[in-house]
């Protein structure tokens, strides 16, 4: 995983990278989970095939996690729930913070940005709830989910722009892009 831009805020470290989330080192990586946890598609399967070796193993501990820790079946924006990293382990990952973002379609406005607002900042609470040091995320809702990247970027930097006055023990987040043309526009927007 290679860092792309660095910026410092309010203490804490915010750092652009170009790689495989799961390679991040980070002591939680953040998964763009749909509201049931089942992680079929995009990174949310290449997380749970990374931690377990079969995704639908860590769909089943995901969903257990889900109901002892929201108490039902589905989560909302903001909320989140933890699993452990397992095979993550080795690269230094502790946990899965599951977050759900909004399904854009390609569409962009108030009410989608403020649930992508709240499906980073959940994840960041807990980080810092948890006495965390380090955080990595995807984009969430950029892929299948279809919102503009550039927005999901500058909603990412505002969420921690806005969590970096409350954080003591998170001291570096990172925004993890898997592809070359995907860093491309994140890069222009992170600042």
């Amino acid at each position: 995983m290679k860092v792309v831009k660095e910026v410092k805020i309010n203490g804490l470290t915010l750092k652009l990278a170009h790689g495989d989330i799961t390679k991040s080192g980070a002591e939680a990586i953040v998964n763009a989970a749909n509201k049931h946890l089942e992680h079929g598609g995009g990174v949310a399967y290449a997380i749970a095939k990374a931690c377990t070796g079969d995704a639908a193993e860590y769909t089943r501990i995901s969903k257990e996690a889900m109901r002892e820790q929201i108490g039902r079946d589905y989560i909302e924006h903001g909320e989140v729930v933890v699993t452990p990293s397992m095979k993550l382990g080795e690269y230094g990952i502790k946990y899965v913070i599951h977050t759900v973002g909004p399904i854009c379609g390609g569409k962009w406005d108030d009410s989608l940005k403020e649930k992508l607002y709240k499906a980073f900042i959940g994840p960041l609470e807990k980080a810092e709830e948890m006495r965390l040091t380090s955080v990595a995320f995807p984009a969430v809702s950029a892929g299948i989910y279809g919102c503009p990247l550039e927005e999901v970027v500058k909603t990412f930097i505002e969420a921690v722009r806005d969590f970096s006055g409350k954080a003591s023990s998170v001291k570096e987040v990172l925004l993890v892009i898997y592809d070359e043309e995907s860093l491309k526009k994140a890069e222009a927007v992170f600042s």
